[in-house]
C-alpha cells in the first residue's frame, strides 16, 4: 500500500506522516513537498519524498502516481484545491481523506466556502473518501495564555461565549488513522468539547506557581491590556478574531462534542491544561 500526505512541511503534515509511518510500518509512506529542500527533511526520517505544488495539477498528477491512498491537507484556495481532486482522480488514487472543517454548515471566516466546494468537488468524482472535519487548532489560542505566564494578567471579553479546540497533532494523529484504516463515516466531525476562554486562563493557571489573574473586560479595555504585553502582532490578531467569532455565536461552537473525535483516535483527548502546556 501507497500512502501519502501532502502538504507534508507543513504543521499538520509534518505530524501525519510520522503517525502514518507508526500506524502502517508495512505501507510506503510517501509526502508531498514543494522544495529540494524539504525532500531531504523526509527523506532523512524513512519517508519518500515526492515534489510537486497545488498551482501545477500537472507536477501532481506526476507526484501522485503509483499512491493508492491520500491524505489531502486542504488549503484556503479552491482552484488549487480542485486541482489536487483532478490530480488525484487521474492519477488512479482509490481513497482520500480531506482535511475539512468542522461545522461548516455555519459562517467560519468564510473558510467554510472553500471548504464545502471541494468537499463537493471530492464527491463529485465518485473516490471514496472522508471528510475530516476538524475543529481549530489550539495552538491558535496559545498565545493569549502564554502571554498570562509572562504578564500575570488573563484578560478576555468573549464572556461566557465557547469555541471547540484541539492540538493540531491530535488533529494530525486522526488523519494519519483513518488514511490507514478502513471502516470510516465519509463526514467525522472532529472536535474538541468546547470550552470559554476563562477556561482557558483557569488552565494557564495550573501551569505557573504565578497568580495569574483572569480579567472579563470589554473589548476596548482587552485591546489596551494587550497592548503593553508583549504579545506579537499575529496571535492579538488571532485572539481578537477567535473571540469576535465566539462572542457573535451562531457558530455551532458550543453544541460540539468530541465522542466521534475521540472514537477515531482510540484515546481520550488531552486535558486542556496539559495541552497548553505541550505548546507553550
Amino acid at each position: 500500500m501507497n500512502i501519502m500526505v501532502t502538504g507534508a512541511a507543513g504543521g499538520y503534515g509534518h505530524y501525519a506522516v510520522d503517525y502514518v509511518k507508526k500506524f502502517a510500518p508495512e505501507s510506503e509512506v510517501y509526502g508531498l513537498v514543494r522544495n529540494a529542500e524539504d525532500a531531504a527533511v523526509l527523506e532523512s526520517k524513512g519517508i519518500h519524498a515526492r515534489i510537486g505544488d497545488y498551482a501545477d495539477k500537472s507536477s501532481l498528477i506526476s507526484a501522485f502516481a503509483g499512491i493508492d491512498r491520500l491524505l489531502f491537507v486542504s488549503v484556503p484556495v479552491h482552484d488549487l484545491q480542485k486541482n489536487v481532486v483532478e490530480a488525484a482522480g487521474e492519477a488512479g488514487i482509490s481513497f482520500i481523506a480531506y482535511t475539512s472543517l468542522h461545522d461548516p454548515q455555519y459562517a467560519k471566516f468564510g473558510l467554510e466556502i472553500n471548504h464545502l466546494q471541494t468537499e463537493a468537488i471530492i464527491q463529485k468524482t465518485g473516490i471514496p473518501h472522508s471528510f475530516l472535519r476538524n475543529c481549530w487548532y489550539l495552538e491558535m489560542a496559545a498565545p493569549l495564555a502564554e502571554t498570562a505566564l509572562k504578564t500575570g494578567r488573563f484578560p478576555y471579553y468573549a464572556g461566557e461565549a465557547k469555541v471547540s479546540w484541539a492540538l493540531k497533532s491530535e488533529l494530525a494523529e486522526a488523519g494519519a488513522r483513518v488514511i490507514t484504516g478502513n471502516g470510516y463515516d465519509e463526514v467525522l466531525e472532529l472536535a474538541g468539547d468546547p470550552v470559554s476562554y476563562k477556561e482557558i486562563g483557569e488552565a494557564a493557571q495550573t501551569l505557573t506557581d504565578k497568580k495569574i489573574e483572569i480579567m472579563a473586560v470589554d473589548r476596548d479595555e482587552f485591546s489596551h491590556l494587550m497592548a503593553g504585553s508583549g504579545i506579537d502582532n499575529l496571535g492579538l490578531m488571532l485572539g481578537t478574531a477567535y473571540q469576535d467569532y465566539a462572542a457573535a455565536g451562531n457558530n455551532g461552537e458550543d453544541d460540539s462534542s468530541s465522542v466521534t473525535f475521540v472514537k477515531v483516535l482510540g484515546h481520550p483527548l488531552t486535558p486542556l491544561a496539559e495541552a497548553l502546556r505541550k505548546i507553550i
